[in-house]
């Protein structure tokens, strides 16, 4: 059953971490309201784009921890309207068991293809046995497939990849702690059943796929998606020398996200005609202005100069 549902899903390709999109008028709780129509024009958007790619909303790019149960049911049906069957659509989920559960099981009902379980450090604290039977019983309670999540915050042992790789839901195992050999080792230890996706974005992506990633993880792709799938392409063929001049694309990029945080890919969306907003999530660093959390004149500035040398513009 588990190559089954591995096989359906396919884990290959860009995993976008789509940005949510926010409105500039505010919600009772005095946050910025969610714009699902700009949701759904976004994914429609780059569900058009042809390549092997994953849209992963509500993810950690996405303000997860921001947002609130049922607006991640609203999310995701906006998204899996804008994606109309093009490519897949994971959903992030995360908290208690019971509320993991819960979203989980609203992102089924909306037509998600998987859920990524985000780590909750209630949860890592108690230590792998509660981390396996949190993925256990959110398991049981869905028919589509979720990723484990593998980050500096929950570091989970080749020993539990390995339970993993036998799990029936369990379509990929997401890896974000820059720590590429252990991709390799988990492969091997695994006898190659279960698909690795790794993180650290473009720049990483030759080396992880070296080891044996299938598929990466990207917030840049919100701006990039054409030439994120190149380099996909380049490194899951292994034409190296390729892969390489693809990631070195994105070098210059990759330094001003570093420096500008998540209010650069949003503007970069609206400069490209799509929707992005404030960022409502205030535990991310970034520059403000009076308007929000958004890039201030001389970082939008500077980003607009960027995206026209990339031929983004």
């Amino acid at each position: 059953m588990a190559s089954n549902l591995r096989q359906t899903f396919d884990a290959r390709g860009v995993y976008v971490f789509v940005m949510t999109p926010m409105k500039l008028s505010k919600t009772r709780q005095g946050k910025y309201e969610v714009d699902l129509e700009g949701m759904e024009g976004n994914i429609r958007h780059f569900a058009r784009i042809k390549g092997d790619k994953t849209m992963v909303i509500c993810g950690g790019s996405g303000e997860f921890y921001s947002l609130s149960a049922s607006e991640i049911r609203e999310i995701g049906a906006a998204a899996v309207a804008g994606a109309h069957g093009r490519c897949q659509v994971v959903c992030g989920i995360g908290g208690s068991t019971r509320l993991a559960v819960a979203m989980a099981a609203s992102a089924q009902a909306v037509g998600c293809d998987g859920v990524l379980v985000m780590p909750h450090d209630p949860i890592v604290a108690k230590g792998e046995k509660t981390i396996w039977e949190h993925h256990q019983t959110i398991g049981k309670s869905i028919d589509i497939g979720f990723l484990p999540f593998r980050a500096p915050r929950q570091l989970i042992s080749i020993d539990l990849v390995k339970r993993f790789a036998g799990h029936a839901k369990v379509v990929a195992i997401k890896e974000e702690s820059s720590a590429i050999d252990w991709v390799r080792t988990g492969r091997i230890a695994t006898d190659h059943s279960v698909p690795f996706i790794t993180g650290g974005g473009e720049n990483m992506v030759p080396y992880y796929y070296l080891a044996g990633a299938v598929g990466f993880t990207t917030g840049m792709a919100n701006l990039t998606l054409p030439k994120s799938i190149q380099l996909h392409n380049a490194a899951i063929k292994g034409r190296w020398k390729a892969a390489i001049e693809q990631r070195d694309y994105f070098e210059s990029l990759t330094s001003l996200r570093s420096e500008l945080g998540t209010p650069m890919l949003k503007s970069g969306l609206e400069m490209m005609g799509l929707s992005g907003g404030p960022v409502r999530d205030t535990t991310a660093q970034y520059s403000t202005t009076d308007a929000g959390h958004v890039l201030d004149t001389r970082g939008r500035r500077r980003l607009r100069s960027l995206l026209k040398k990339k031929g983004i513009l």
